[in-house]
């Protein structure tokens, strides 16, 4: 028999208590003032907190848990010699030791592919994540600042850039940003949406256009990348790691930093099939929404497929256009309405083609 403290788990008051080891069970006589009681532990739902040659601390049950402290030496090989083979008994750590240096060995690797893995694909995803979440008036803020970065040593259009403003302001569009366009002279054929409802149009791809609903198809499918944020997920994916060591070495303020270094190049984002999917269907949504012939996308994606080589610069960070022009087709055969002309998206479409 030994003595030890009993807690019942609703107050935090140890009772002095007499513990004998039964064949199948613990027996704890306990007692308190006036009060006193027997516990039956049965070994199957006791666990062990604490087990050493000088303190061992045993719990019972669910919650809440009863307790018993045992100071005295000799109860730990007393426990072990009557429950030999008992879970509680059993160390925590016994499964890991059996398994060898094979088993240390298979499970280093184990981790270190988890770690891998994590930073490789986890770090970007959640960078993606966060991006999904920033507030409106920090996303247009960051993107006026990327904005007028970029715009350093650009030549701007700024007839074309009028007339793309007003073709823009007679079109019916829906976006949680206002929407500015810039028209720069630039003979690669290219058009990119910066985060905050920011576009930027190189002439030679207006220079190319035929029909302006290729246009109102073009500023649709560069709308869509700015309402579903694609760009601020992109920068933030193409920047997580040093966004990832910014934060952990507390140089937070090297985020904009990095991020305004690196404006010029933003123009050269690839977004995957889904996100150029979702953007082709919110260019159909546009055409659509204004009564302009639906054609005016696939005539896009047809004229930038088989021009000039100048185009391909262009199709290579709007890849897969083959499934696109399919896609696109697919949703066309479920809209139905009767195109209609319009005078204001025609008067700006013939100043941009001047």
């Amino acid at each position: 028999m030994f003595e030890g403290k009993f807690y019942n788990g609703r107050t935090s008051k140890g009772m002095p208590a007499f513990i004998k080891l039964e064949p199948n069970y613990i027996s704890i006589s306990w007692r308190a003032d006036d009060e006193s009681g027997n516990e039956l532990w049965h070994l199957d739902q006791i666990h062990t907190t604490e087990f050493n040659d000088n303190t061992t601390v045993l719990e019972y049950g669910g919650f809440p848990r009863q307790s018993i402290a045992v100071f005295e030496q000799g109860f730990k090989e007393a426990l072990e010699v009557k429950y030999r083979g008992a879970r509680f008994i059993r160390s925590k750590y016994d499964s890991f030791q059996k398994t060898g240096v094979r088993g240390l060995v298979v499970g280093g690797l184990s981790l270190l592919v988890v770690a891998v893995v994590l930073f490789f694909w986890g770090v970007p995803a959640l960078a993606e994540k966060a991006a999904s979440h920033f507030p409106v008036s920090y996303e247009r803020a960051m993107g006026e600042k990327l904005h007028n970065q970029f715009m350093h040593g650009q030549k701007v259009d700024s007839a074309k850039t009028v007339a793309l403003q007003q073709y823009l302001g007679a079109l019916n569009i829906e976006s949680d940003f206002p929407i500015q366009v810039t028209v720069v002279k630039n003979d690669m054929v290219n058009a990119f949406a910066l985060p905050g409802g920011f576009i930027v149009v190189h002439d030679a791809i207006i220079d190319e256009m035929e029909n302006h609903e290729e246009l109102a198809g073009l500023l649709g499918h560069e709308i869509g990348h700015v309402q579903l944020r694609h760009s601020t997920k992109a920068i933030a994916r193409s920047l997580s790691y040093y966004m990832l060591l910014s934060v952990l070495f507390g140089d937070v303020s090297g985020i904009a930093a990095v991020i305004l270094d690196n404006a010029s190049t933003f123009h050269n984002l690839e977004y995957s099939r889904k996100a150029e999917t979702e953007s082709d269907k919110a260019g159909l949504e546009l055409l659509s929404m204004n009564g302009l012939n639906p054609k005016g996308m696939v005539w896009l994606m047809e004229r930038l497929q088989t021009e000039s080589p100048e185009f391909l610069k262009f199709i290579s960070t709007h890849p897969n256009t083959d499934d696109r022009i399919k896609e696109i087709e697919r949703q066309m055969k479920n809209t139905s309405y009767s195109s209609e002309s319009n005078p204001v998206l025609e008067a700006a479409w013939k100043k941009l083609k001047e």
